[in-house]
């Protein structure tokens, strides 16, 4: 199987995942920040995803900043 680009990585995550990303990407004290206006549910979803992504490089990381 042929290896995935960096690019077509991140178009094949969910929504919740590139936001997952994007609040490991910021940090904890604006992820904090971001996540205190969301609910419950939505905090929820996005935590099991950032503890679901595995081996994102600085590029996807990139791409979804």
């Amino acid at each position: 199987m042929a290896e995935q680009t960096d690019a077509q990585a991140v178009k094949n995550l969910s929504g919740v995942e590139r936001a997952a990303l994007l609040m490991l990407g910021l940090g904890e004290k604006h992820a904090a920040e971001i996540l205190r206006h969301m609910g419950p549910k939505e905090v929820q979803e996005i935590g099991l995803a950032m503890a679901g992504l595995t081996q994102v490089t600085n590029s996807q990381m990139e791409l979804v900043m």
